[in-house]
């Protein structure tokens, strides 16, 4: 059964979804600019900036840098979008409700049938009178 999310993940604030990754305040606060500990990064150093304004985030020391599904990326090492939005789901359901239903598969096609093949005529080799 396919799964369908209703989740636009990339009108999700960036914030909220750090929240939810258990980041609930920056570090650091500047103007439009965030400041945490990167989630991605084992060292844990607050070298994340997050803009409220554009909703893009960068890495002051790696160069990473996007919206939210480059920083899904980062925390799972999939490229694979549906991953990544399941990803990003499972995190904000902690936050917000996550509406999820599974839908049934299509029937399937019925084909029409095959003609009857006809087995093709043996081919003289004498001529008869």
């Amino acid at each position: 059964m396919p799964m369908i999310i209703d989740l636009d993940p990339k009108k999700v604030p960036l914030t909220e979804f750090m929240k939810a990754l258990g980041y609930d305040s920056p570090v650091a606060a500047d103007g439009v600019l965030r400041t945490y500990n990167a989630p991605y990064d084992d060292r844990h150093e607050p070298t994340m900036v997050i803009n409220i304004e554009t909703n893009l985030w960068r890495d002051t020391k790696s160069c990473a840098s996007g919206g939210i599904y480059d920083l899904a990326y980062e925390m799972t090492g999939s490229c694979n979008r549906s991953e990544l939005l399941l990803y990003i789901a499972t995190q904000l359901s902690a936050t917000r409700k996550i509406y999820v239903r599974h839908e049934p598969d299509p029937p399937m096609r019925q084909l029409p049938p095959l003609p009857k093949a006809t087995p093709d005529k043996p081919k003289r080799r004498f001529k008869l009178f």
